[in-house]
């Protein structure tokens, strides 16, 4: 078992978690190596970190940390409501990104008609594409890996599923 390509994947879903869950509840199931699998609601207060080899989950700022070893975790998933398009901060501008999840590439709406700059960040937080487009302009992300990643078009941003 790659121990490091995993605990990769977890910390890269776990810092997409972190830019989303402030905003609401979040549920997770951990899928185990067993078969067997756990459901999560973390509040707005809770959190999800690591601690040595283990997954620790903390459902709200009161609750104790409920320590899983990572060896035994085959797969993290959280619900549906966050893998939908969903906006993070203020989009005065109404900036809107489609289709998502998306495999080939991906086009951007806003109410204004100028010039938008783009920057999309890998879940890792690396810089992945950056350059001005055009409203409804086709980007390209065949190239991108499938996973998450945030797509900041002007002062708003948004997330993105690569399939």
């Amino acid at each position: 078992m790659k121990t490091t390509g995993f605990f990769s994947k977890m910390m890269g879903l776990l810092l997409f978690l972190f830019a989303v869950v402030s905003f609401a509840q979040t549920t997770i199931k951990v899928t185990y190596y067993t078969g067997s699998t756990q459901n999560y609601t973390i509040e707005n207060s809770g959190k999800l970190y690591f601690s040595g080899s283990n997954l620790l989950v903390k459902t709200a700022s009161s609750a104790s940390d409920i320590s899983i070893p990572t060896g035994i975790i085959r797969k993290i998933t959280f619900s549906s409501a966050i893998l939908a398009t969903q906006e993070i901060g203020i989009n005065k501008d109404q900036i809107r990104l489609y289709p998502n999840p998306s495999a080939e590439f991906i086009r951007i709406t806003s109410d204004k008609k100028e010039s938008l700059k783009v920057k999309i960040y890998s879940a890792e937080g690396r810089l992945v594409l950056s350059g001005n487009y055009q409203p409804n302009e086709d980007i390209n992300i065949s190239s991108f890996k499938e996973g998450f990643y945030l797509v900041q078009v002007n002062n708003t941003t948004l997330k993105l599923i690569k399939k």
